[in-house]
Protein backbone atom coordinates (compact mmCIF):
# COMPACT_ATOMS: atom_id res chain seq x y z
CA UNK A 1 0.00 0.00 0.00
CA UNK A 2 1.40 3.57 -0.53
CA UNK A 3 0.12 4.17 2.67
CA UNK A 4 1.76 7.49 2.86
CA UNK A 5 -1.43 9.14 1.17
CA UNK A 6 -4.00 8.37 3.55
CA UNK A 7 -3.58 10.45 6.46
CA UNK A 8 -4.04 14.41 7.28
CA UNK A 9 -2.59 16.01 10.78
CA UNK A 10 -4.44 18.60 12.53
CA UNK A 11 -2.85 20.57 15.24
CA UNK A 12 0.18 20.23 17.28
CA UNK A 13 1.93 16.93 17.37
CA UNK A 14 3.15 17.69 20.84
CA UNK A 15 -0.80 17.69 22.02
CA UNK A 16 -2.31 14.54 23.17
CA UNK A 17 -3.18 12.42 20.07
CA UNK A 18 -6.89 11.72 18.62
CA UNK A 19 -6.96 9.09 15.45
CA UNK A 20 -10.57 9.83 13.60
CA UNK A 21 -11.89 6.45 11.70
CA UNK A 22 -14.63 7.01 9.30
CA UNK A 23 -17.82 4.93 8.59
CA UNK A 24 -18.27 3.05 5.24
CA UNK A 25 -18.79 4.99 1.73
CA UNK A 26 -16.93 7.95 4.01
CA UNK A 27 -13.50 8.85 4.04
CA UNK A 28 -11.67 11.18 6.14
CA UNK A 29 -12.80 14.37 4.75
CA UNK A 30 -15.94 13.38 6.84
CA UNK A 31 -14.10 14.61 9.97
CA UNK A 32 -13.05 18.11 8.94
CA UNK A 33 -15.67 20.32 10.69
CA UNK A 34 -15.24 18.68 13.77
CA UNK A 35 -11.31 18.85 13.28
CA UNK A 36 -11.72 22.53 13.51
CA UNK A 37 -12.63 22.35 17.07
CA UNK A 38 -10.82 19.85 18.26
CA UNK A 39 -7.35 20.54 16.76
CA UNK A 40 -7.14 23.46 19.00
CA UNK A 41 -6.20 21.34 22.14
CA UNK A 42 -5.12 18.21 20.20
CA UNK A 43 -3.27 16.31 17.88
CA UNK A 44 -5.91 14.91 15.49
CA UNK A 45 -5.15 12.50 12.56
CA UNK A 46 -7.32 11.75 10.35
CA UNK A 47 -7.10 8.53 7.45
CA UNK A 48 -8.81 6.52 4.91
CA UNK A 49 -9.86 3.17 5.23
CA UNK A 50 -8.69 0.11 2.33
CA UNK A 51 -11.04 0.71 0.00
CA UNK A 52 -12.26 4.27 0.70
CA UNK A 53 -10.59 7.72 -0.60
CA UNK A 54 -6.63 7.75 -1.20
CA UNK A 55 -7.07 4.15 -0.74
CA UNK A 56 -9.56 2.92 -2.79
CA UNK A 57 -7.96 0.80 -4.66
CA UNK A 58 -6.76 -1.44 -1.42
CA UNK A 59 -8.77 -4.69 -0.58
CA UNK A 60 -10.39 -4.47 2.61
CA UNK A 61 -9.00 -6.97 4.37
CA UNK A 62 -8.19 -7.21 8.56
CA UNK A 63 -4.85 -6.73 7.74
CA UNK A 64 -4.97 -3.67 5.28
CA UNK A 65 -7.21 -2.32 7.86
CA UNK A 66 -4.86 -3.13 10.89
CA UNK A 67 -1.58 -1.82 9.25
CA UNK A 68 -3.59 1.64 8.07
CA UNK A 69 -4.32 1.83 11.83
CA UNK A 70 -0.62 0.46 13.21
CA UNK A 71 0.56 3.50 10.90
CA UNK A 72 -1.49 6.38 12.32
CA UNK A 73 -1.18 5.15 16.23
CA UNK A 74 2.55 3.65 15.68
CA UNK A 75 4.00 6.06 13.41
CA UNK A 76 2.36 9.07 13.29
CA UNK A 77 0.80 9.85 16.99
CA UNK A 78 3.54 10.83 19.59
CA UNK A 79 1.60 8.47 22.28
CA UNK A 80 -1.10 6.01 22.44
CA UNK A 81 -3.85 8.19 20.99
CA UNK A 82 -8.02 8.02 21.77
CA UNK A 83 -9.57 6.47 19.43
CA UNK A 84 -12.75 7.72 17.94
CA UNK A 85 -14.18 5.01 15.53
CA UNK A 86 -18.15 6.04 13.68
CA UNK A 87 -20.19 2.95 12.16
CA UNK A 88 -17.45 0.82 10.36
CA UNK A 89 -14.62 2.70 11.56
CA UNK A 90 -16.18 1.66 15.32
CA UNK A 91 -16.09 -1.92 14.91
CA UNK A 92 -12.38 -1.19 13.31
CA UNK A 93 -11.59 0.69 16.30
CA UNK A 94 -13.13 -2.02 18.52
CA UNK A 95 -10.86 -5.28 17.57
CA UNK A 96 -7.57 -3.17 17.18
CA UNK A 97 -7.90 -1.72 20.34
CA UNK A 98 -9.04 -5.02 21.81
CA UNK A 99 -5.78 -6.87 20.59
CA UNK A 100 -3.44 -4.03 21.13
CA UNK A 101 -4.74 -2.14 24.70
CA UNK A 102 -1.53 -0.54 24.97
CA UNK A 103 -1.69 1.34 21.76
CA UNK A 104 -4.45 3.35 22.77
CA UNK A 105 -5.90 5.32 25.68
CA UNK A 106 -9.36 5.13 24.96
CA UNK A 107 -12.12 5.09 22.68
CA UNK A 108 -15.22 6.54 21.38
CA UNK A 109 -17.20 4.61 19.51
CA UNK A 110 -20.58 6.05 17.41
CA UNK A 111 -23.40 4.39 15.96
CA UNK A 112 -22.04 0.84 16.35
CA UNK A 113 -23.27 -0.97 19.34
CA UNK A 114 -24.61 -3.97 17.14
CA UNK A 115 -23.69 -7.56 17.01
CA UNK A 116 -23.95 -9.38 13.21
CA UNK A 117 -25.30 -12.84 15.31
CA UNK A 118 -28.18 -14.68 14.38
CA UNK A 119 -30.44 -12.97 12.24
CA UNK A 120 -28.97 -9.75 12.65
CA UNK A 121 -26.30 -10.47 9.39
CA UNK A 122 -29.63 -11.54 6.60
CA UNK A 123 -30.41 -8.02 6.35
CA UNK A 124 -26.89 -6.98 5.26
CA UNK A 125 -25.98 -10.23 3.32
CA UNK A 126 -29.04 -9.87 1.59
CA UNK A 127 -28.19 -5.95 0.30
CA UNK A 128 -24.80 -7.17 -0.64
CA UNK A 129 -26.16 -9.63 -2.72
CA UNK A 130 -28.54 -7.13 -4.46
CA UNK A 131 -25.67 -4.82 -4.87
CA UNK A 132 -23.47 -7.53 -6.84
CA UNK A 133 -26.31 -7.24 -9.60
CA UNK A 134 -26.18 -4.00 -10.35
CA UNK A 135 -24.10 -2.43 -13.41
CA UNK A 136 -21.51 0.06 -11.26
CA UNK A 137 -23.23 3.12 -12.45
CA UNK A 138 -26.50 2.02 -10.84
CA UNK A 139 -24.49 1.36 -7.67
CA UNK A 140 -23.02 4.38 -7.96
CA UNK A 141 -26.54 6.57 -8.61
CA UNK A 142 -28.15 4.31 -5.71
CA UNK A 143 -25.88 5.15 -3.53
CA UNK A 144 -25.74 8.78 -4.46
CA UNK A 145 -28.87 9.07 -4.10
CA UNK A 146 -29.34 7.53 -0.87
CA UNK A 147 -26.40 9.78 0.54
CA UNK A 148 -28.74 12.88 -0.40
CA UNK A 149 -31.66 11.16 1.15
CA UNK A 150 -30.16 10.69 4.44
CA UNK A 151 -27.69 13.82 4.88
CA UNK A 152 -28.45 17.62 4.17
CA UNK A 153 -27.03 18.33 0.67
CA UNK A 154 -23.79 20.17 1.77
CA UNK A 155 -22.75 16.65 3.54
CA UNK A 156 -23.76 14.48 0.60
CA UNK A 157 -22.07 16.06 -1.97
CA UNK A 158 -18.61 15.67 0.20
CA UNK A 159 -19.15 12.58 0.40
CA UNK A 160 -19.99 11.96 -2.89
CA UNK A 161 -16.88 12.98 -4.57
CA UNK A 162 -15.01 10.53 -2.17
CA UNK A 163 -13.97 7.76 -4.14
CA UNK A 164 -15.30 4.53 -2.78
CA UNK A 165 -14.84 0.93 -4.04
CA UNK A 166 -18.08 -1.57 -4.51
CA UNK A 167 -15.80 -4.42 -3.34
CA UNK A 168 -16.23 -2.94 0.30
CA UNK A 169 -19.16 -4.23 0.59
CA UNK A 170 -18.41 -7.71 -0.12
CA UNK A 171 -15.06 -7.63 2.07
CA UNK A 172 -17.24 -5.80 4.99
CA UNK A 173 -19.88 -8.61 4.44
CA UNK A 174 -17.23 -10.90 5.62
CA UNK A 175 -15.19 -9.16 7.95
CA UNK A 176 -18.54 -8.90 10.32
CA UNK A 177 -18.96 -12.46 10.03
CA UNK A 178 -16.02 -13.22 11.33
CA UNK A 179 -16.46 -10.70 14.24
CA UNK A 180 -20.16 -11.25 14.40
CA UNK A 181 -20.03 -10.22 18.49
CA UNK A 182 -18.51 -7.28 18.57
CA UNK A 183 -19.15 -6.87 21.88
CA UNK A 184 -17.28 -9.11 23.68
CA UNK A 185 -13.93 -7.85 22.20
CA UNK A 186 -14.83 -4.90 25.04
CA UNK A 187 -14.69 -7.29 27.81
CA UNK A 188 -11.34 -6.74 28.94
CA UNK A 189 -10.12 -3.54 27.41
CA UNK A 190 -8.45 -1.62 30.02
CA UNK A 191 -8.90 1.87 29.04
CA UNK A 192 -11.99 4.31 29.39
CA UNK A 193 -14.78 3.90 26.55
CA UNK A 194 -17.47 6.28 25.47
CA UNK A 195 -20.27 5.10 23.13
CA UNK A 196 -22.21 7.74 20.73
CA UNK A 197 -25.37 7.00 19.30
CA UNK A 198 -27.86 8.62 17.45
CA UNK A 199 -31.26 8.55 19.65
CA UNK A 200 -33.38 7.23 16.42
CA UNK A 201 -30.94 4.89 15.37
CA UNK A 202 -33.11 1.97 15.90
CA UNK A 203 -30.74 -0.51 13.90
CA UNK A 204 -27.18 0.25 15.27
CA UNK A 205 -28.69 0.70 18.85
CA UNK A 206 -30.34 -2.82 18.74
CA UNK A 207 -27.39 -4.42 21.65
CA UNK A 208 -26.88 -1.04 23.40
CA UNK A 209 -27.81 -3.21 26.52
CA UNK A 210 -25.37 -6.05 25.35
CA UNK A 211 -22.31 -3.35 25.22
CA UNK A 212 -23.62 -1.83 28.26
CA UNK A 213 -23.30 -5.12 30.16
CA UNK A 214 -19.69 -5.85 28.28
CA UNK A 215 -18.29 -2.61 29.06
CA UNK A 216 -19.81 -1.90 32.31
CA UNK A 217 -17.60 1.04 32.84
CA UNK A 218 -18.54 2.75 29.84
CA UNK A 219 -20.17 6.32 29.27
CA UNK A 220 -22.58 6.78 27.08
CA UNK A 221 -23.99 10.13 24.89
CA UNK A 222 -27.01 9.82 23.07
CA UNK A 223 -27.72 12.65 20.74
CA UNK A 224 -31.29 14.03 20.86
CA UNK A 225 -33.31 13.89 17.85
CA UNK A 226 -30.58 12.48 15.29
CA UNK A 227 -29.83 8.91 13.33
CA UNK A 228 -27.49 7.05 12.47
CA UNK A 229 -25.61 10.04 10.80
CA UNK A 230 -25.75 12.18 14.41
CA UNK A 231 -22.18 12.79 13.76
CA UNK A 232 -22.77 14.76 10.39
CA UNK A 233 -25.57 16.19 11.42
CA UNK A 234 -25.08 16.96 15.25
CA UNK A 235 -21.39 17.78 14.05
CA UNK A 236 -21.05 20.49 17.04
CA UNK A 237 -22.61 18.20 19.54
CA UNK A 238 -20.45 15.47 18.66
CA UNK A 239 -17.42 17.22 18.58
CA UNK A 240 -17.98 18.97 21.74
CA UNK A 241 -18.26 15.49 23.58
CA UNK A 242 -15.39 13.99 21.82
CA UNK A 243 -13.37 17.28 23.27
CA UNK A 244 -15.06 16.58 27.41
CA UNK A 245 -14.06 12.90 26.94
CA UNK A 246 -10.75 13.45 25.76
CA UNK A 247 -10.19 16.05 28.41
CA UNK A 248 -10.80 13.45 30.59
CA UNK A 249 -8.48 11.02 29.58
CA UNK A 250 -5.43 12.86 29.00
CA UNK A 251 -6.13 14.30 32.40
CA UNK A 252 -6.54 10.72 34.50
CA UNK A 253 -3.12 9.91 32.18
CA UNK A 254 -1.22 12.91 33.38
CA UNK A 255 -2.32 12.87 37.30
CA UNK A 256 -2.15 8.55 36.95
Amino acid sequence: MDIERAFTEYGDPANPPIVMVHGMRLGRAMWEPHVRALARRFHVITLDLPGHGALVDVSFTAEHVGAVLDHAIVRIATSPPLVVGYSLGGFAGMQYAAARPERTSGLVLAGCTLDFDAWKSWPYEASVGFSRLLPQSWLDYALDLSLHMVLPREWADIIARIPFNRDVLTRTNAYTRDHARFSTSLAGYPAPVLFINGEHDLVFRLDERRYRESAPNAAFHLIRGSDHTAPMRKHREFAAAVEGFANGVFAQEVFA
